[in-house]
């Protein structure tokens, strides 16, 4: 099971430099608030953003069973084709994976992985994808096999937004 999540809402700019700026008050709720949603989804692997907003996102999330925690520099604004070529990277064995990451790139993957599915409603996703936002997506394929472009039977299982998210304000 792949599951993106984008980070919590962070602090304002002025804060500090995009790469160091820290959630909000609001981000560290969003952040527990996702975090019981996946308590009980197995998560195995969580690969992050190095992006400070991202680290407290995954901390905030106290997911339970310890998974393994991989915070990359790549991922920082990473497009697509990076975050696909990540997730390629992971082991076989690897049954259950959570990236955490940011617009546009992650949004975009969630996009792709929709239409994909059968879901192809970019306007949809896009407003489905707000800051806390969590996309679960069942995979018949290998992680290397889905970076490499395998997409039949790809199963879009749900998008779920965070409170304070009004979509219509995408």
């Amino acid at each position: 099971m792949l599951y993106l999540m984008r980070h919590g809402e962070a602090a304002a700019h002025s804060v500090a430099s995009d790469k160091e700026r820290p959630l909000s008050d609001f981000g560290q709720r969003q952040a527990a608030a996702a975090g019981a949603l996946l308590a009980d989804a197995g998560i195995q692997v969580v690969m992050s953003s190095s992006a400070e907003r991202c680290r407290q996102t995954v901390a905030g999330l106290a997911l339970p069973g310890e998974p393994r925690e991989e915070y990359q520099d790549a991922l920082y604004l990473a497009d697509v084709e990076t975050l696909l070529q990540r997730i390629g990277e992971i082991e076989d064995e690897v049954d259950s994976l959570l990236v955490v990451a940011h617009s546009p790139g992650l949004p975009m993957l969630a996009n792709e992985l929709s239409y994909d599915a059968g879901h192809g409603d970019a306007d949809a996703v896009r407003c489905a994808f707000p800051v806390s936002a969590v996309m679960a997506v069942q995979l018949p394929c290998t992680w290397a096999e889905l970076a490499d472009g395998e997409r039949s039977g790809v199963r879009l299982l749900g998008t779920v937004g965070s409170e304070g998210n009004d979509p219509a304000s995408c």
